[in-house]
């Protein structure tokens, strides 16, 4: 039995990952790309203010609800963008050849 229905997956995500490229002059430099854009449930989790530094970290955590396929593979050094705003992979993703549906937590932070 499905946790979700197909017809709650109503946000556009994309999961993006930074890849090492030449820069032309013997060197290297980093890009963004686009592994795959998705179709995804969004809950929110949570969130905390911490002071530290002196400065306010908010941080607020997600779960990023996707269908699952042996095609995609996420690693934690990718990052999610979801209306304009990155939000970083938690944790090791275990992923389920049997499941429908593949749970990703991220995080969002920002300091003020």
């Amino acid at each position: 039995m499905a946790k979700f229905r197909p017809g709650e997956l109503d946000q556009r995500i994309e999961i993006i990952r930074q890849v090492r490229t030449d820069d032309g002059r013997g060197g290297h430099t980093r890009a963004e790309v686009v592994q795959y854009t998705l179709w995804a449930h969004v809950i929110t989790k949570g969130g905390v203010e911490v002071f530290k530094y002196e400065k306010i970290d908010a941080v607020a955590v997600y779960t990023f609800v996707v269908r699952n396929s042996k095609s995609l593979v996420i690693n934690v050094t990718d990052f999610i963008k979801w209306d304009g705003v990155q939000y970083n992979i938690r944790s090791p993703l275990k992923k389920s050849p049997r499941k429908m549906y593949l749970e990703i937590d991220a995080e969002r932070g920002v300091a003020q």
